[in-house]
């Protein structure tokens, strides 16, 4: 036995994690402190988010931005998939990425967190409750595939389930490799991480519920888009994704045939598949707009409809966590499975 003046292993253990989560949620709250300083000077904030989104997407090699070959000879969905899951996750990131790469469009029911107090909280969400009536956990990603009655929580059998049954015949391209072989290092998170407002995907914001579901067109490896894919979460605003990756002929062609005259004169005058992205359609008001930052602005005038929660990450805690959740002081990528 240990003498008793000697903290037990396990003691040990705590102490160790309590003390790199407290480091962590500093470094994250500071790092947040800071971006928020950049988004009140005009020219730096357009440009602080650009970089970031920009890095995120290249730490994972820009995974998403190419659809994979031989999509031809594979099967596809004839209703469309739903998925479940919030922009700030990786988790989920991990499946819009073999989404896109699939070429595979889907309805996205955004369920950000409700607060950073505790995993599980389901009290005020949107669509978090839905996940329960499928029979899933509060854990996420989540998808449903009604062709085949599927309902699954794991982003790592998500994707599994995906290329079986969508892209058993395809190949991924070189990107998508790429980003797979981050998965089982901490570089898999960072991603995440240098996005550290609460607003970039990560807790909700009250807003007005659409009558329709909105239609974005754009691809996960976008860092515009991005910039989009984060509003409409923290929004909760559901949204039908059109994927237009690198690659997505039938889809651009027909982008340009609905959308063309909305293009720039040298995108027009390119022809072939160049499109613009991001682009987002809104049936309640007829909006169609293709800036970023239009329509992020558009977004919140729309429809927020609350403050901004003031929580930060120094109130980040564990309770309600699973062994299955990814929280910030078990960043293991080969244990955790979903947010």
């Amino acid at each position: 036995a240990l003498p008793i003046s000697e903290p037990q292993p396990s003691v040990q253990r705590w102490r160790g994690s309590s003390f790199r989560m407290a480091a962590q949620m500093k470094i994250l709250y500071y790092c947040g402190v800071l971006f928020d300083v950049t988004q009140k000077i005009p020219v730096v904030s357009r440009l602080a988010d650009l970089a970031t989104t920009f890095l995120a997407s290249s730490l994972r090699g820009f995974s998403g931005s190419f659809v994979a070959s031989g999509l031809s000879k594979c099967e596809r969905p004839k209703k469309m998939l739903k998925l479940y899951e919030f922009e700030g996750c990786p988790f989920c990131r991990k499946v819009r990425e073999t989404l896109s790469v699939l070429d595979l469009d889907v309805e996205v029911y955004p369920c950000p967190r409700e607060t950073l107090k505790a995993y599980g909280v389901c009290e005020k969400s949107r669509f978090r409750p839905e996940v329960k009536k499928h029979g899933g956990q509060q854990m996420f990603p989540f998808l449903v595939d009604e062709n085949t009655g599927t309902k699954i929580n794991d982003s790592a059998a998500i994707n599994e389930y995906l290329w079986k049954t969508y892209g058993a015949s395809a190949t991924p391209p070189r990107s998508y490799t790429f980003g797979k072989k981050t998965e089982k290092t901490p570089f898999f998170f960072l991603p995440s991480l240098l996005r550290p407002s609460t607003t970039h995907g990560m807790l909700r914001v009250p807003s007005k519920a659409p009558k329709e579901m909105l239609e974005l067109w754009g691809c996960e490896a976008s860092p515009f888009v991005k910039l989009v894919r984060e509003a409409l979460c923290v929004l909760e605003l559901p949204y039908v994704l059109r994927n237009v990756a690198h690659g997505s002929e039938a889809k651009r062609l027909e982008f340009r045939e609905k959308y063309g005259s909305k293009l720039s004169a040298v995108r027009r005058l390119a022809g072939g598949e160049v499109i613009q992205m991001p682009f987002l359609r809104d049936p309640n008001t007829g909006a169609e707009l293709l800036e970023s930052a239009e329509i992020v602005r558009y977004l919140y005038s729309t429809y927020q409809d609350g403050p901004i929660s003031d929580e930060t990450f120094l109130d980040y805690s564990t309770a309600g966590a699973s062994a299955a959740h990814g929280t910030i002081n078990n960043l293991n990528p080969k244990d955790a499975k979903s947010e």
